[in-house]
């Protein structure tokens, strides 16, 4: 199971909905980052450039960003199947973390 979102993930935002991001991500010790063609761990946040850096999001954080948004979202998993509902989007995906990425994309 995916527990974060990829490099691969990130390229279907658009330069709006990547800014949208990098201004509510909050950068920690530990969080994995896309940063100049690469996926790297933030070890010290000195060295964080958020400005050219984002997020690869984890389940966790992409379900909390749902929520701070004001959004109430369902999650059923049906014959192997990921089911993410978010009120009037539905995403479907084999991992969840795909469905969640998809649900993300419709708020940013």
């Amino acid at each position: 199971m995916l527990q974060r979102i990829t490099a691969g993930h990130l390229e279907r935002l658009s330069e709006q909905q990547k800014q949208k991001l990098r201004s509510w991500w909050v950068p920690q010790e530990g969080e994995y980052i896309f940063f100049s063609g690469q996926e790297e761990m933030i070890y010290y946040l000195s060295g964080v450039e958020k400005r050219r850096s984002l997020p690869l999001l984890s389940i966790g954080l992409m379900m909390a960003y749902v929520a701070q948004q004001g959004h109430t979202l369902t999650v059923d998993s049906v014959c192997e199947e990921w089911v993410v509902r978010l009120s009037g989007f539905e995403a479907k995906a084999s991992e969840l973390c795909d469905a969640l990425w998809d649900v993300m994309i419709s708020i940013l």
